[in-house]
């Protein structure tokens, strides 16, 4: 039971410090691996990265999907939250919802989306990445 409480804390925790984190004006960039894996590690030893003990964590596909339908229904969208939950079958499934600028859930639209696994790196990490090695 305290796994899963940890877990459930952690995951929108760590998604609500990644959607704060300062990215100045660029929404997104191509990088090279090179720099890609300069800035994983530079990541991985930090204290940050020693406190939370999470590396990273996988957006499957409909999640995504539901991210852009949140964002399509709400423009005003900063950043996503995706709760653990289980459907009334008791299969695993993520909620998924916007955030305002500060940091609160915005329920004008609410998504639903398999889930495989906690997602989070470790456990669901490429053990090959050439990011990573």
């Amino acid at each position: 039971m305290t796994i899963l409480l940890t877990i459930s804390t952690i995951v929108p925790t760590a998604l609500l410090m990644m959607s704060l984190a300062p990215a100045g004006d660029e929404k997104s960039r191509p990088v090279s691996q090179s720099e890609a894996r300069a800035n994983i590690s530079n990541y991985r030893n930090s204290n940050e990265a020693a406190e939370s003990g999470i590396n990273g964590l996988r957006i499957e596909s409909g999640q995504l999907e539901a991210m852009n339908n949140v964002a399509r229904t709400n423009p005003n969208t900063s950043a996503f939250r995706l709760y653990y939950a289980k459907d009334s079958v008791g299969t695993a499934v993520s909620i998924v919802v916007g955030l305002t600028d500060d940091g609160q859930d915005n329920t004008e639209a609410i998504y639903t989306t398999a889930r495989n696994g906690s997602n989070l790196c470790p456990p669901v990490c490429d053990a090959n990445s050439p990011l990573t090695n």
